[in-house]
């Protein structure tokens, strides 16, 4: 005589797959009014039972109730009313369910537990269901028709050349792109910083120097720059800036009608010699310019 199991009727024997805690599955059948595990399920360390059999007295583990009803289920080496195993997100019923899913002692069915902890797919976030294809970047997986270039939308086949920039998939030639530009951009930012004014400072005894041979030639050439250069213990292109700005500082003077030199007020209106334009022999103040390579 046949006996109902989970609403159906059947005659003969069947299996079963429920979930440990572990997740891993266990395969049970049915025969003779009992669920019985398969030889792989008695070798899991919990060994998981799953049983339909006649009641006991034995408690559900869901509301609580003794079980007075002929039949009950095990689940995991818990009790369970036929009706009371739900799960915990859609409340559906399990017992036309082929296999359930345990976890922190909550109850899932297949769907939302896949929804709930399985793998989601790196670019549109949905759950990659077991029957999709998929393809792996790194720790990322993705649905292939997800699988494509971030910059041109083009999916990208299997063997092609792809980077990872971040979150986003970029075939070859726009990472090439992305890297060019970058370089371009560090190009950019590397002339602008050596374009940024460096201010020196200078000395009292520099500076003298500097205006007596200004007094004496206010365009030197560029033998007389690197003489004075050394002389003052600066950079011939720093020495080359500050004739040019003491120049255009003077031709400002010379047209606002004052015509003085580009040295202090104090500073001698005529050199006493020429060992005083090398060495400066007169205190004056120190003086600070800018200049940019």
């Amino acid at each position: 005589m046949s006996k109902v199991l989970f609403g159906l009727m059947v005659s003969e024997a069947r299996t079963m797959r429920i979930t440990h805690r572990c997740g891993s599955e266990s395969e049970c059948t049915y025969e003779q009014d009992e669920f019985t595990p398969s030889p792989a399920s008695e070798e899991h360390p919990d060994k998981f039972l799953c049983t339909m059999m006649k009641s006991d007295g034995d408690l559900c583990y869901g509301c609580g109730d003794l079980i007075t009803e002929r039949f009950l289920l095990h689940v995991n080496g818990q009790a369970w009313h036929v009706g009371c195993l739900r799960c915990c997100i859609c409340q559906i019923g399990l017992e036309r369910q082929t296999s359930c899913f345990i976890r922190e002692d909550n109850i899932y069915c297949r769907n939302d537990y896949s929804r709930e902890f399985g793998t989601k797919c790196a670019k549109c976030y949905r759950t990659i269901q077991s029957t999709d294809w998929v393809r792996r970047a790194r720790e990322n997986v993705y649905h292939l028709a997800c699988f494509a270039c971030d910059s041109c939308k083009r999916q990208l086949s299997t063997g092609e050349e792809f980077a990872l920039h971040g979150d986003r998939v970029l075939c070859k030639s726009h990472y090439m792109e992305l890297l060019e530009g970058g370089s371009s951009k560090d190009s950019e930012c590397s002339q602008k910083s050596k374009a940024k004014r460096v201010r020196t400072t200078f000395t009292e005894d520099q500076l003298q120097v500097l205006q007596a041979n200004f007094q004496l030639d206010s365009n030197p050439d560029g033998q007389d720059l690197e003489r004075i250069a050394q002389i003052t213990g600066l950079s011939k292109r720093v020495t080359q800036v500050w004739f040019q700005n003491s120049r255009a500082r003077q031709k400002k003077q010379q047209q606002g009608g004052e015509h003085t030199s580009p040295s202090s007020n104090s500073s001698p209106s005529k050199p006493h010699s020429p060992q005083h334009w090398l060495n400066g022999s007169d205190s004056q103040h120190s003086d600070s310019y800018s200049f940019s390579d």
